[in-house]
């Protein structure tokens, strides 16, 4: 496995005091290392050299100049702050999952490493030790080498909400907990698994893309989940009136989710049914023909094959059906999950202005697996509408919606779904071209007060972007219309119809 790491020594710990930024012997700071020496037992010195004989390097420190007999020096490299070492070097500390401290990093590998610290630079991510005596030492892994992260130790229950708690009293069937995530639900075992596993994937992945804006100092509280097994009772619990157009919401003021499964909703049970139905009776028509031996047995076969491939196509519509229902209940799962830590950050929150563009752009953004990939309901939806003759909403509208429930006080429905739609594929677009400015918006953003509004929202985005909301309109239209051609199939997109008019 290739590693990336680097050490340097920071301030003696003791006696003396915290000295960030200053030499703890007296001397000014170091210079910011910009040599490495890979020694021949393993280990990296970064720092800058100073003195260079044949028989011997000397490199400065932040506790001083140390110098190095050149035949203990296996390779040196000049001008890199973080350098990739050879294959085979182990992390210095590796240890069993029970005695790993926080955070840590699970390796493709199998391994664990684990440190007081963790950072990320580019596609790596750095975990830092402290070392015997003072000082510490940092290593790094590639992303693609990286199974999954864990920030904190689990969280306990107490910090989950009282109404939360008493739900887990109630006959709820079901009850799964791994931390941060705290389940209780009505679906079937089979499903929940799978739903469960996937709100563990989402927590680790959402830790490894956003570690910029988590302070990992700060540990996060248990997270609370309930998924209705039927959507009558998930419209129940949330007092909303039937053929309310709603798949699940996140409550910010108690801090938990509220779900349903789609495979359990009126119009998948009855097609499933239906579906179900019908390849029975052909099966029973099959045996009939099977055992045939009239007067008129000739074309029995032909009959056979025919009713045999009406089951193929009967068949497949349901697999299809049902793995749409699951799929779009895990992205329902993801979309608020994202709300949830999202809010937890700071970045969609309710003590300061946000536009329903970013609060709900961004939770689509991550409901899809992997993050970032094209959200194909939401792109086939803004299709059907853009071949309706229907025009995009204007940016400055858009971004003029406040988040909560502002999305869905729009009075046509059509237009609230579109809004939904195309936030979605702003953040995908800002993703795409604007990564940088748009990533340093979010950092301001997290910093705005209460004075914050929709017209500060867009001059912020403005300044971080270089570019006006109107560039940004024709741009983001463009873009929608390349990935249309580009990244959806014509038969899924026929079937994305089907269902939609079903509906």
């Amino acid at each position: 496995m290739r590693i990336y790491f680097f050490i340097f020594f920071l301030c003696l710990l003791l006696p003396f005091t915290s000295c960030k930024g200053k030499n703890p012997f007296g001397g000014p700071a170091a210079p910011e290392a910009r040599d490495t020496l890979i020694m021949k037992s393993g280990s990296m010195i970064q720092g800058v050299i100073v003195s260079e004989t044949p028989s011997r390097i000397t490199i400065k420190i932040a506790g001083g100049e140390v110098g190095f007999p050149a035949s203990d020096i296996a390779e040196i490299r000049r001008g890199e702050t973080l350098v990739k070492s050879k294959d085979g070097i182990e992390p210095v500390y590796a240890p069993s999952e029970e005695e790993a401290p926080y955070p840590r990093i699970y390796l493709t590998d199998g391994r664990i490493a684990s440190g007081k610290q963790i950072t990320r630079e580019g596609n790596t991510f750095y975990l830092k030790q402290a070392l015997e005596g003072g000082g510490t030492i940092s290593f790094g892994f590639e992303a693609d080498k990286t199974e999954k992260i864990e920030l904190w130790p689990p969280p306990s229950d107490e910090t989950l909400d009282r109404d939360f708690k008493a739900l887990r009293r109630l006959n709820m069937k079901y009850s799964y907990k791994k931390p941060p995530y705290y389940i209780v639900s009505t679906v079937e075992s089979s499903d929940l698994v799978l739903y469960f596993r996937t709100l563990q994937r989402f927590c680790s992945d959402f830790g490894m893309q956003f570690m910029d804006f988590i302070d990992t100092e700060k540990p996060a509280p248990a997270l609370g989940v309930v998924i209705f097994g039927h959507h009558d009772d998930f419209l129940h619990y949330a007092g909303l009136p039937k053929g309310t157009n709603t798949a699940g919401f996140y409550m910010p003021d108690k801090k938990f989710l509220v779900l349903f499964n789609m495979k359990e909703t009126d119009m998948v049970r009855y097609r499933l049914a239906r579906a179900e139905h019908i390849e029975k009776n052909i099966g029973q028509y099959k045996t009939q023909i099977e055992m045939y031996s009239g007067p008129n047995s000739e074309g029995k076969w032909a009959a056979y094959d025919y009713l045999e491939k009406i089951q193929f196509n009967v068949e497949a519509y349901r697999m299809r059906l049902e793995a749409w229902a699951r799929d779009l209940t895990m992205q329902t799962i993801r979309h608020e999950a994202g709300h949830q830590l999202f809010d937890l950050l700071g970045i969609d929150s309710g003590r300061s202005y946000r536009g329903a563009w970013l609060s709900e752009g961004l939770a689509e953004y991550v409901s899809t697996d992997p993050f970032g990939d094209i959200n194909k309901d939401r792109l086939m939806f803004i299709r059907g509408e853009l071949e309706g003759g229907r025009t995009l909403m204007p940016l400055q509208y858009l971004m003029g919606i406040p988040n909560g429930a502002g999305i869905r006080k729009l009075q046509d429905p059509n237009y609230t779904l579109l809004a939904y739609a195309q936030s979605w594929a702003f953040i995908h677009f800002l993703m795409a071209r604007y990564q940088k400015g748009f990533l340093g918006y979010i950092h301001e953003l997290m910093q705005t007060g209460k004075d914050f509004d929709a017209s500060k929202d867009q001059a912020l985005l403005e300044k971080n972007l270089g570019k006006t909301i109107q560039d940004l309109d024709g741009e983001l239209e463009k873009y929608i219309r390349e990935i249309m051609v580009s990244k959806l199939d014509a038969e899924e997109y026929d079937f994305y119809r089907l269902i939609e008019k079903a509906s």
